[in-house]
């Protein structure tokens, strides 16, 4: 597998999007804003397709379309108040009209592989932006841990003792479109919004501490990414779908593991006085 230049490049980059999608999924799940992963996926599509057919680098226009949307989903949320995940919709109807639309003018084939991902579409140029994304993700969860943590535990009281919410909730909403537009083309335009979802849900049932949770989700999103990619080599399948796949299996086991945990504790018998 590592005699191919290609494969060594999807796995670097496979390793890096695995460490990125769940330190900035977190917030987005503990949120309640993991519809705004499948508007931005979208958008990336509309970006490729429209990348596809202009001649330019699907990738670079996949970023801004998801950093436009990203905007635009934020500016929309705010005029409908209550109703904020309206925006949401809005924003995702858009991105498939246009997706629709423009791939009229390109062939099915080449649009076919950013659905699910493909390894073949692995390059230097993707494996430097992934490499600056994953840095800047790094140090952006490391200087502002304890501010996320406070913000997402009582964004009031946050506030108060100083917090500046406002652009953490932007810089971070920044990087997520970022991460979903990159993603999108190794993982898939399709499934990259779950590989930011389920390894952080998969952490949540074990109903630990919010250290514990990052952890966990980082490890079952390195165990989804780089087992896709091996996998999806030897077996011929779509990197991204196999990832998704592993990731809703380590979640199913997760469940497995706490139902049989909680039957055995029912039947364990209680201490005679």
């Amino acid at each position: 597998m590592f005699r191919y230049d290609f494969m060594v490049l999807a796995f670097i980059v496979a390793l890096l999007l695995g460490l990125t999608f769940p330190l900035l999924g977190g917030t987005v799940v503990y949120r309640k804003l993991s519809s705004s992963g499948d508007a931005l996926a979208h958008s990336s599509l509309a970006g490729v397709a429209i990348g596809l057919v202009a001649g330019i680098n699907p990738l670079y226009i996949s970023i801004a379309t998801c950093i436009v949307s990203f905007l635009i989903i934020g500016l929309l949320r705010k005029k409908f108040g209550k109703h904020a995940e309206i925006g949401v919709v809005v924003v995702l109807s858009a991105a498939v009209a246009v997706s629709g639309i423009v791939s009229g003018y390109i062939g099915a084939a080449n649009l076919d592989s950013y659905l699910f991902g493909s390894i073949l579409l692995v390059g230097t140029p993707e494996l430097i932006v992934v490499s600056v994304l994953a840095g800047v993700t790094a140090l952006y969860f490391l200087l502002t841990y304890h501010r996320q943590f406070h913000c997402l535990y009582n964004e009031s009281e946050a506030q108060i003792a100083g917090i500046k919410t406002q652009w953490l909730d932007l810089s971070h909403s920044l990087l997520f479109a970022l991460a979903v537009a990159i993603g999108a083309k190794v993982v898939g335009s399709l499934v990259v919004s779950s590989m930011v979802v389920l390894p952080t849900a998969a952490a949540l049932l074990l109903r630990k501490g919010y250290r514990f949770t990052t952890i966990a989700s980082l490890f079952f999103s390195l165990a989804a990414m780089v087992g896709g990619v091996v996998i999806s080599y030897y077996l011929d399948w779509k990197p991204g779908a196999t990832s998704v796949g592993l990731a809703v299996i380590l979640l199913l086991i997760v469940l497995l593991v706490r139902g049989i945990m909680a039957l055995a504790r029912k039947r364990k018998p209680s201490p005679t006085p």
